[in-house]
């Protein structure tokens, strides 16, 4: 409603300015100033084709509907003529082009009552282009055989047939403006405010035709009217444009805050993701009560190394550690207890490692650590070393403090075993035979003879 108003409110001061020109001209007579005239006319012929222009181009994207094809060709054709209108000074063809222009514009915008289906069939024949070449062609012939034209201007006046198709025109934008002001109702679209505005402007122009004199004051009056009609159009095509800009800028803005948020939002669930990924991987491949790898990594991990070893012809050694009197333990201090052991005795263990060693919990209380790159008579040292910090550690149960211990069985390939398999018993049978010893010491395997390992 207030584009309506707005609208209306321009109409009614274009009535104001051009009964302010009336005022001050109608005292003199007539004033005769062709370049003014022709300056009118032709900037309002650029507008209206420039109107038309910009309809035509949001109609060819489909923004608009498919009766605008009325529109269009009828600012094509008012242009045209008006257009002409404005270069000549003959008096016949002057008032000839100028009729011509209103008849041709008010029938055609008065086709919006047509239905949709009429509209889209003119749009697809190419309406439009059809107008421009006719009001081409009809304009220069009207100049060429301007003699041959009916009498428009008779003994400084206009005749009777100008005057009527002047009259016409009026009744015919008023018909379109009926259009326009229904549609607004039933739509709200600021376009019909828009164009109901422009016809009547043009159809009041039309009826003061008949009331006017070349080169009155009336008649400078409805010029006035007519080129208020076409800047009120491009003034809305215009703002409409700002408006569609700011609004593309606007949607832009958001496009890219959505876009910058979702990035975001993928970014984080892919971090997510990954640390899922990442925490299923780890548990999958290490122990959840000690952190250190299960016995399926170990196994992964130790046919590699072996395979390497045995490529490369370097030695490998392994621990079998097992926690001693771990059953006391967890019966006394229950499984809390039993828990809290396997933890401490598992950081122990990972404190004494190298590097390039490894650990992993085997079973139950049993721990099995593997030394790339190692000998038996080096795996033996770092297993002594193993011992004794392992000995120097006491786990807190409760209010008491448990000291540990834990016995080592070492095999060494290819020194005791020249497969996993076979190193594995090896160190297994060294535990035992440490267990058997007295506990919290370590046992080798023995070393198989060439002739053996063969």
């Amino acid at each position: 409603m207030r584009t309506l108003n707005a609208s209306l409110f321009s109409v009614l001061l274009s009535l104001l300015v051009g009964g302010a020109v009336f005022i001050v001209f109608s005292p003199q007579g007539q004033w005769v100033h062709y370049p003014l005239h022709a300056f009118i006319e032709g900037l309002g012929t650029f507008i209206a084709l420039l109107i038309a222009v910009l309809i035509l181009m949001l109609r060819i994207y489909e923004r608009l509907p498919v009766r605008y094809v009325w529109i269009i060709s009828a600012l094509i054709g008012m242009g045209i003529f008006d257009g002409f209108h404005a270069i000549t000074e003959d008096p016949q063809s002057f008032i000839w082009l100028h009729s011509l222009a209103m008849l041709s514009g008010g029938l055609i915008f008065s086709f919006v009552w047509l239905p949709d289906a009429i509209a889209k069939q003119q749009y697809e024949g190419h309406l439009p282009l059809k107008i421009l070449v006719i009001a081409i062609i009809i304009s220069l012939l009207s100049l060429i055989f301007s003699s041959s034209i009916p009498p428009m201007f008779l003994d400084s006046a206009f005749s009777l047939l100008a005057t009527v198709i002047n009259l016409a025109a009026g009744v015919l934008f008023l018909i379109a403006t009926a259009y326009f002001v229904l549609q607004h109702k039933l739509s709200k679209i600021r376009d019909n405010s828009i164009f109901a505005s422009h016809c009547l402007l043009f159809g009041v122009s039309g009826f003061l035709f008949a009331f006017s004199a070349p080169w009155d004051g009336v008649w400078w009056y409805w010029h006035v009217l007519r080129f208020a009609a076409y800047m009120l159009v491009l003034y809305y095509f215009f703002m409409l444009s700002h408006a569609e800009e700011r609004q593309l800028q606007l949607l832009n803005m958001e496009l890219e805050d959505r876009v910058a948020r979702r990035t975001e939002q993928l970014r984080n669930e892919l971090k997510e993701r990954e640390r899922v990924e990442k925490e299923l991987k780890h548990l999958a491949t290490h122990d959840p009560l000690t952190g250190l790898y299960n016995r399926n990594e170990l196994e992964r991990r130790i046919a590699e190394d072996i395979d390497r070893a045995n490529r490369y012809v370097h030695p490998l050694s392994i621990f079998m550690v097992d926690i001693d009197h771990f059953k006391a333990i967890n019966d006394q201090y229950g499984h809390a207890g039993g828990d809290r052991v396997l933890r401490s005795v598992a950081f122990e263990l990972e404190r004494s490692l190298r590097k390039t060693d490894y650990v992993a919990r085997f079973g139950g209380e049993e721990f099995l650590v593997v030394l790339p790159e190692t000998s038996l008579s080096r795996a033996i040292d770092l297993g002594e070393r193993m011992l004794k910090r392992v000995a120097k550690h006491e786990a807190k149960l409760g209010d008491e403090r448990v000291a540990l211990t834990i016995s080592i069985g070492v095999a060494s390939f290819p020194d005791t075993a020249t497969n996993w398999s076979d190193l594995l018993d090896a160190a297994d049978l060294a535990m035992y035979q440490a267990k058997h010893d007295g506990r919290n010491c370590l046992r080798s395997a023995k070393v198989t003879s060439p002739k053996q390992n063969a």
